[in-house]
């Protein structure tokens, strides 16, 4: 078996995907191409027999009981009634029939875990009108409510956003608060920030206190425009990557949109309306109770306080360059400035 179209594919990158191709069962050529992924993984688009499907590679998220949870989370979504579609894993023919694999990278002769998902169509949504948004919030609140009848036998890997102590070891609340009043020579792009947020990120900290008494479920825990499909009408019609799928807050699913819109290059009139939008949508498919629309504002700063710490992480391990971390600690400071500045319409909003 070869790829009959090389494209712009590495040699190591063609044997990789011909041998994971032959222990998924499939033994004719192939044609495929390299996938724009993301920063957890690297993705292949592939042409086998007339149907096409995506090769993940994990980097990051290379641990067996985080795949075995994503792929018992997305194959309960296949056999429930949910309208939209999700990621499928292929199941092999070989062994004991499971979904994912290990291949050794012949370049840095580590292993990493691959997995072949069936293709989905659609383009991730560009968000040129605020009406837009409405739709990704009916989408996310189906989600939600599907996915809280979901019976998962295995227990999640990551804890809650709220256990945010438990989450990063390489970044603990200490460790943060100690960098924002010593910042480190990578992160001296946004020393000043860090020095303001040293003052104001107890209080977040404090804030978490009591989050679990609030309404749990299982969540995807990051719905936003680069994890979702849309048709030709543009209506969303697919939602991808579960990678961090886990029991959480119910109003997680709605506090994380929230959040990514604060930090949009669009008009303050134009976000109000998104968020207008963005919250009706999902308060029409999931009732939320009053103590978690309170919620609502700490947890728009806790998930950006969350991608600070992920990303301050990743570049202590060397995953990524420190501008990461940096342009993450100026949207968790933009974030914590307009919510002060804002938060009483917010909450308007929120109890309409």
């Amino acid at each position: 078996m070869q790829n009959i179209d090389s494209g712009s594919l590495h040699h190591s990158e063609q044997q990789r995907i011909s041998e994971v191709l032959a222990l998924y069962g499939f033994t004719s050529d192939w044609k495929g191409e390299r996938g724009k992924g993301g920063m957890n993984n690297s993705t292949y688009m592939l042409d086998v027999d007339g149907a096409s499907y995506v090769l993940r590679q994990y980097e990051t998220h290379n641990d067996p009981m985080k795949i075995a949870f994503e792929h018992e989370v997305l194959e309960a979504l296949q056999r429930s009634d949910f309208k939209l579609d999700t990621p499928s894993p292929v199941r092999r023919l070989s062994g004991e029939g499971g979904t994912f694999l290990a291949v050794k990278d012949n370049l840095t002769g580590h292993t990493k875990i691959a997995t072949l998902f069936h293709y989905r169509e659609g383009v991730n949504p560009i968000w040129h009108t605020p009406d837009q948004l409405l739709g990704l919030g009916k989408a996310a609140g189906a989600l939600s409510s599907v996915m809280a009848t979901l019976d998962i036998a295995l227990e999640p890997v990551y804890p809650p956003y709220y256990r945010i102590q438990d989450a990063y070891p390489l970044c603990s609340p200490e460790r943060l608060l100690q960098l924002c009043t010593s910042p480190p020579e990578q992160l001296v792009a946004c020393a000043n920030e860090l020095k303001q947020l040293r003052h104001v990120l107890p209080e977040l900290f404090e804030a978490l206190r009591g989050m679990e008494q609030l309404p749990h479920q299982l969540v995807h825990g990051d719905v936003n425009a680069s994890n979702v499909l849309a048709d030709q009408q543009g209506e969303i019609c697919v939602i991808l990557d579960f990678e961090f799928a886990t029991w959480d807050l119910r109003v997680m699913e709605l506090a994380v949109p929230m959040s990514d819109l604060l930090t949009m290059d669009k008009s303050e009139d134009w976000m109000w309306q998104a968020q207008e939008g963005l919250i009706r949508g999902f308060r029409e498919r999931v009732h939320l109770e009053p103590e978690e629309l309170v919620a609502i504002p700490r947890l728009i700063l806790l998930r950006s306080l969350d991608v600070v710490m992920h990303f301050i992480s990743r570049m202590f391990e060397g995953t990524d360059e420190p501008e990461v971390a940096v342009d993450q600690i100026v949207k968790l400071k933009h974030r914590i400035d307009w919510m002060r500045l804002h938060e009483d319409r917010l909450r308007e909003i929120l109890v309409y």
